[in-house]
């Protein structure tokens, strides 16, 4: 299973790959302060971070003052997502699906019927969630999340991220380039053509890290080496971006997340890579911004232009403009109260 088996421990263990540095040490005496992100939440003026040893930061003023929230494990934990303004929910290394019902104040486990790392996560609404993660780990839930279901999966590939543009219709992306398509709510998948799928003999990699989709049909997938590709109909995908300018910062940076806000999609990578497309997706930019060159992981946007980008050695970078500027923010080390850490 190769890049993606490496990357992926390198996420648990801050060990492997170049990109995914090693702070354990450090992190245990300050996690808030030292540790690798790995996921963002914004949900109106509150933000929520976590990342390695089960780190859970939360602000509620827009990122100008950060909480450190108690948190029930010391699993690497890769992804937050909130449905409403109080329910929301965390997956993580060997199973971890934390849960809150008050708006992040407790987080309690949840049994979520499987011991692999699970990677990614998407929410379509309070009802309907999918977690998927190594080893074809692919998990739904119908009912909030009082029961998990496993769902099959030909092959056992390690997959990195998912969309669901309704109930009924997703698809996931991870390791040798896969792309997955289910057409009845995650029950069953199907393999898509994928123009950079390579076999497990072939020795290569071609990892697919981030989806994103824009409407019913149109949707993007990033990965290794600054490559985008671009479905129109939800079945036929296309390269959009070859990442072959190494020149260019962030020209073959490998993509690790994606988001989209105001009419345009941002990615984010390695070597503090992050770029804006326009509108259609077929012309990307390095943001201008100041940025430290290590592995971005992280991107979340409000609705109005408030953004957080979060990443290794505890880098946040934050926007109020939508993107067109951003500012690195630094977690003093003295606190004051109840774990409470000043943004200057």
């Amino acid at each position: 299973m190769g890049f993606i088996l490496a990357w992926c421990m390198g996420l648990i263990i801050g060990l492997a790959p170049a990109f995914f540095y090693s702070y354990a040490a450090t992190a245990l005496r300050n996690p808030a302060i030292n540790e690798n992100f790995y996921g963002v939440e914004i949900v109106v003026d509150h933000a929520w971070i976590v990342g390695y040893y089960g780190t859970i930061l939360h602000s509620k003023d827009r990122g100008v003052t950060w909480d450190l929230q108690p948190s029930p494990t010391r699993s690497a934990l890769f992804a937050v997502r909130f449905v409403n303004r109080t329910t929301g929910w965390i997956n993580g290394s060997y199973g971890a699906v934390l849960h809150t019902a008050d708006g992040g104040k407790n987080w309690r486990s949840q049994p979520s019927g499987t011991k692999e790392h699970l990677f990614g996560s998407f929410w379509l609404d309070e009802t309907h969630g999918w977690l998927i993660g190594s080893r074809g780990a692919t998990i739904r839930t119908d009912d909030g999340g009082r029961s998990w279901r496993n769902s099959t999966v030909p092959g056992d590939f390690t997959f990195s991220s998912v969309w669901f543009v309704n109930p009924t219709h997703g698809w996931l992306v991870g390791e040798f380039g896969v792309i997955f398509q289910s057409r009845d709510g995650g029950k069953s998948w199907l393999k898509q053509k994928s123009p950079v799928e390579v076999s497990f003999a072939s020795g290569e990699s071609r990892n697919l890290f981030a989806l994103v989709f824009t409407d019913q049909n149109t949707g993007y997938s990033f990965g290794l080496d600054g490559l985008v590709l671009k479905t129109r109909d939800g079945r036929r995908w296309e390269t959009a971006r070859h990442g072959t300018n190494i020149d260019s910062r962030g020209g073959a940076n490998h993509l690790f997340a994606a988001t989209r806000f105001d009419r345009r999609i941002w990615a984010v990578g390695e070597r503090g890579t992050l770029l804006q497309s326009d509108s259609e997706g077929n012309h990307w930019q390095q943001s201008e911004s100041e940025i430290p060159r290590t592995s971005l992981n992280g991107i979340a946007f409000g609705k109005d232009g408030f953004g957080l980008v979060v990443g290794n050695r505890g880098i946040i970078l934050r926007t109020e403009n939508g993107g067109r500027t951003w500012q690195r923010l630094k977690i003093n080390s003295q606190q004051s109260g109840k774990d409470n850490h000043h943004i200057p």
